[in-house]
């Protein structure tokens, strides 16, 4: 018989009793993830600069963890990776979405936003798997998984910074998988394309997203939902995916088939 996962609701996957750090799990992919994996059975510390309370409450699993700090702060990500191990005896894995960008021509760009931008995306994903490390298990089976992005893979105006980033992001994804490999640990990234979360609802709002544009790129001809990305997520994160690390697994409907041109 299936077993129920923690969330009262029959797992959808493999990641039962999972030990996972979600970072950026406040809105967005973050939370998408969380409630992916929760629905997974996999046990949850939520990790984000607010609200990470009322997130738990929207996610209805009692014994997830919130955690309220910066991925920029290592003490932060250390202190929720001791609360993991004293509430759920260690780590299994760390899926780092948390991320921000700024759109804006390069002039207007100051180099504070810049810096933002490779901190939080770069340095922050960098930083949740070192923390998370010593809390895996010695005999191997740890994984992460990073957000990156179509623009991780090619150039696009006003997007200087979080192009930048996020190229960053999926060399980190290799280099940190070929360093932890030798001890069993997997480390991949799920690269999207465009995905309706607030920060995109934003940049429509502001008319800094050609949402026309890049829905008619997208051989699918739509942007993806949160819950596509989480669903790529928890199979990287599972034992299916045993064999797969270092890599960049587009989820964009077809856009990176389009060429790497983006507008």
């Amino acid at each position: 018989m299936q077993r129920t996962g923690r969330s009262g609701r029959r797992p959808l996957g493999n990641l039962a009793g999972q030990r996972v750090l979600v970072t950026g799990a406040r809105q967005g992919l973050g939370f998408a993830v969380a409630r992916r994996f929760a629905a997974d059975g996999a046990r949850l510390c939520l990790f984000g600069r607010r609200g990470m309370e009322e997130a738990r409450e929207a996610l209805g699993v009692p014994d997830a963890l919130a955690e309220t700090g910066d991925v920029r702060e290592p003490a932060d990500l250390d202190r929720a990776v001791a609360r993991m191990r004293e509430a759920f005896g260690g780590v299994d894995g760390v899926v780092a979405a948390a991320g921000i960008t700024h759109v804006a021509p390069m002039e207007r760009l100051t180099p504070a936003q810049f810096r933002e931008v490779m901190d939080i995306n770069v340095t922050g994903a960098w930083l949740t798997v070192r923390s998370a490390l010593p809390a895996m298990p010695e005999g191997g089976g740890g994984w992460a998984v990073l957000l990156g992005s179509v623009y991780g893979e090619g150039g696009a105006p006003d997007r200087t910074a979080y192009c930048a980033s996020k190229g960053a992001v999926h060399n980190l994804t290799r280099a940190l998988a070929m360093e932890l490999g030798p001890r069993g640990i997997r480390v991949n990234t799920v690269a999207p394309t465009g995905v309706r979360t607030p920060m995109v609802e934003e940049l429509i709002t502001r008319g800094l997203y050609n949402l026309a544009g890049a829905e008619g790129r997208a051989a699918l001809g739509r942007l993806a939902t949160p819950e596509e990305i989480a669903a790529a997520c928890a199979f990287l994160a599972g034992a299916e995916a045993a064999m797969i690390s270092g890599v960049i697994l587009p989820v964009d409907g077809g856009w990176t088939a389009n060429g790497y041109v983006l507008t």
